[in-house]
């Protein structure tokens, strides 16, 4: 069975400051999944958001909307500078702890049109299942046929995985939160399970505390639902990668969080 994986920009950096990496957080996670990745060798895609480094310009010049002047396209290669400054180090500290990760960037191989992807080669990842490699992704401005430019998000990118794959995978999404609050952000009652094809009103569930153009956890959650309801995905797990031994925990098939399923 093949998993995804997301690490949150919340988790990863510290969203409400520029530029700014949470080094120690992404080398206990590297290790916590090389403890579990080290028994069993299943095929893993690890994603990651922008956090601090992609969202903060994303927002100043509106980049997932469209990309048509000059100073669009300045505030385009900025936020893609960014996002790829993140990915070089997870990806560093990822090789330090063990793991066997490739990086790919969205922009260099991904066509979209009006912010959908449609067409990407991925037979790449099964290469690297077939050599016990992990990918690792992440949420990355794309050149686009109607917007000019726009922003793919980790969601994004394992939606279209997700609709490529043969088996449907299960989804793993840490971050800086336990799961899906009732009542955020208070954050006293905690959601554990959400049916994918409920149609309980799902409006308590907020976006994001900091910059986050991608639309935070209800995108996140409407998502998730759309690709398992389609039969594209067995399940996803939201929950918090800040505690320690968590995420540990839910690659082992622990459930903590919340599970949408």
């Amino acid at each position: 069975m093949t998993k995804l994986l997301k690490l949150g920009g919340s988790l990863i950096t510290d969203k409400k400051t520029a530029h700014t990496a949470r080094f120690d957080v992404i080398r206990r996670l590297a290790l916590e999944i090389r403890s579990v990745w080290d028994d069993t060798n299943e095929a893993l895609i690890i994603g990651h958001g922008s956090g601090s480094f992609g969202h903060i310009p994303a927002k100043q010049y509106s980049t997932r909307a469209g990309v048509h002047s000059y100073e669009d396209w300045k505030g385009f290669a900025k936020v893609h500078n960014e996002a790829t400054a993140l990915n070089q180090i997870v990806t560093e500290i990822f090789t330090e702890a063990g793991l066997p990760v490739l990086s790919f960037v969205p922009m260099s191989s991904v066509k979209c049109t009006d912010g959908h992807i449609t067409f990407w080669d991925v037979s790449i990842f099964e290469h690297c299942f077939q050599n016990h490699l992990i990918p690792i992704v992440f949420g990355d401005t794309v050149f686009d046929d109607i917007r000019g430019g726009t922003i793919l998000s980790t969601e994004d990118i394992f939606l279209f995985l997700c609709n490529s794959m043969k088996d449907p995978p299960s989804i793993f999404l840490a971050g800086l939160e336990d799961g899906v609050w009732k009542d955020y952000p208070q954050n006293k009652v905690l959601t554990r399970f959400i049916p994918a094809n409920s149609s309980n009103d799902l409006d308590y569930i907020k976006t994001s505390a900091a910059p986050d153009v991608t639309g935070g956890m209800a995108e996140k959650v409407r998502l998730m639902r759309k690709i398992i309801i389609e039969g594209k995905a067995k399940s996803a797990l939201i929950f918090s990668g800040e505690k320690q031994e968590n995420l540990k925990r839910a690659l082992s098939g622990e459930i903590i969080g919340t599970m949408i399923k």
